[in-house]
């Protein structure tokens, strides 16, 4: 396996998976540049869960373009919402919203939960697909509180209302490098190096 393909349209999040595996050794390719390919069928994402849909995700682009693929999903889960929005993260406010219209509706349903209770954890599974069905997976999360206001410009998806105890930032308040260490895609993807390098 010498090419990767990054199985997602979503440019910052092929920024920060090419940025993890720019030592891995691979040539790695996106969904934008199946030139040969026009017009690529994104699959329905109707799986239950972020692992589900990533499998989803990586064995069709796999299949369709006949390279490896790595695909994620991800998204956030907040315990006074019973996991919401969990799986619906990119599409919680509507099919057709985009990350302010997620965040505002973040900010309307928490807006009566103190501090105290509004924990939650940013999660992401990474799936590796061949094209001949094989599929791995791996996965990481991490676990923060959602402010009551955004704070920072990075990023991008609900990373101004994501706070980091730890670092005492919100995730938007991270360096670029600091991300790429810290997030639920970094670790995910840490997981999955040492089988891309085997493969």
């Amino acid at each position: 396996m010498k090419t990767l393909l990054i199985a997602t349209t979503n440019a910052d999040k092929v920024q920060e998976i090419a940025a993890k595996l720019s030592d891995a050794g691979l040539s790695e390719i996106t969904l934008r540049d199946l030139t040969a390919y026009p017009g690529y069928p994104p699959p329905e994402e109707n799986g239950d869960t972020f692992a589900q849909n990533a499998s989803v995700k990586a064995l069709f682009a796999a299949s369709y373009s006949g390279f490896p693929a790595l695909a994620d999903d991800s998204g956030l889960t907040v315990a006074a919402l019973g996991g919401a929005p969990g799986v619906y993260s990119a599409r919680y406010a509507g099919p057709r919203q985009d990350s302010a219209a997620n965040n505002t509706k973040l900010l309307k349903e928490l807006a009566q939960t103190p501090r105290t209770r509004r924990q939650a954890a940013f999660c992401c599974a990474i799936a590796l697909a061949l094209p001949d069905g094989c599929v791995w997976l791996s996965e990481a999360q991490v676990a923060g509180i959602i402010l009551e206001a955004p704070r920072g410009n990075g990023g991008f998806g609900y990373d101004p209302l994501f706070y980091l105890p730890e670092c005492d930032r919100s995730m938007a308040e991270l360096t670029r490098a600091e991300k790429n260490r810290l997030s639920h895609r970094a670790l995910a993807l840490e997981k999955a190096i040492p089988l891309l390098r085997r493969l």
